[in-house]
This record gives structure tokens, C-alpha cells and sequence, in this order.
């Protein structure tokens, strides 16, 4: 019993390890230059099943008195189940869409307000809602634009510059 303990265990820090630190063992197989495993082995599928075995493989031997044999087959179970689960929540979890990175060409009709007044042959001060935050940018005009005034991107200079018309909303 005490062996399928530590091999509890050890399955569990393997998880904990792999929820901290991410995965330990990716590359370990690397030099095949081909992947075999499919995911298998990587460090939370492989953690889940030694927990599920180990633990399972324990309660079987002492919580329900079944024979040395029995409980080996039940924890391999187990741990192949458990397992076959982590693998399908870590393949969802790693193909998960997301939205595409931000560029600063979205920023072009993106309306934003004037936070220092732009003069007509200079450098002033906008902010923009760009991806969910509040950016603010240095903007040219070919026209002085007084502050609080409502402007519109017309295009994008620089990461860090624009020039702005008035939106005339």
C-alpha cells in the first residue's frame, strides 16, 4: 500500500509542478524529431495518471481489500482514465481560439477625444480606446483641433502617433 501512495504522490506534485512551472518534460522526447506520444507524456497527463493510479491502486488494496493484482489493474484503470481526461482538457485548453494581437493599423477610424489641443503645424494629444484600454497618442492635424474635441484616426504614423480629423458628431 505504501508504494501506491508515493506513486500517488508523486503524480500529484508532478500535477502541482505542471500547473506552476507549465510543462516540464515538453522536449524530453525531442530528439525522435517526430511526436509519437501525441501528448501523452507530457507532464499533467502523465502526473494525472500516476496520481489516479497510485491513489486508486491504494484505496482498492485497503479501503475494499481487493488482492495485489486486482488493485494494480483497478489503478491502471483509473489512471488511464484519468488521463485520457486531462488530455482532452489540456488539447481544448491549447486550441482554445483567441483573439488576433492588436495593431497599431487597427487604430485607423478608432474616435478618440483631444487631451491637449492640437495646433495646426504641431504635435498634440489624443486618447483612443484601442483593444479594451485607453491609449494615449501624439496627433497632427491639418488643422488646429481645441481640447475635449471629438476626433477620428485617419491614419497611423507611428506606434505612438497619428494624424486625426474632427469627427463631426
Amino acid at each position: 500500500m505504501t508504494v501506491f501512495v508515493i506513486i500517488g504522490a508523486v503524480g500529484l506534485a508532478l500535477v502541482v509542478v505542471s500547473l506552476i512551472f507549465g510543462d516540464v518534460l515538453d522536449g524530453v522526447l525531442d530528439f525522435a524529431h517526430f511526436d509519437v506520444t501525441d501528448g501523452w507524456l507530457s507532464t499533467p497527463v502523465l502526473g494525472a495518471f500516476l496520481a489516479a493510479f497510485g491513489f486508486a491502486g491504494a484505496l482498492l488494496l485497503r479501503g475494499l481489500q481487493v488482492s495485489l493484482l486486482g488493485a494494480t489493474a483497478g489503478g491502471v484503470a483509473a489512471g488511464v482514465l484519468l488521463s485520457g481526461l486531462t488530455l482532452g482538457m489540456v488539447r481544448a485548453l491549447m486550441n482554445m481560439p483567441t483573439d488576433p494581437t492588436p495593431r497599431t493599423a487597427d487604430l485607423v477610424g478608432a474616435i478618440g477625444t483631444v487631451v491637449t489641443r492640437i495646433p495646426g503645424d504641431g504635435l498634440g494629444e489624443i486618447t483612443v480606446s484601442a483593444a479594451g484600454q485607453r491609449v494615449k497618442l501624439a496627433a497632427r492635424s491639418d488643422k488646429p483641433i481645441a481640447y475635449g474635441t471629438t476626433v477620428v484616426v485617419v491614419e497611423v504614423t507611428s506606434p505612438t502617433s497619428v494624424i486625426v480629423t474632427e469627427s463631426g458628431f
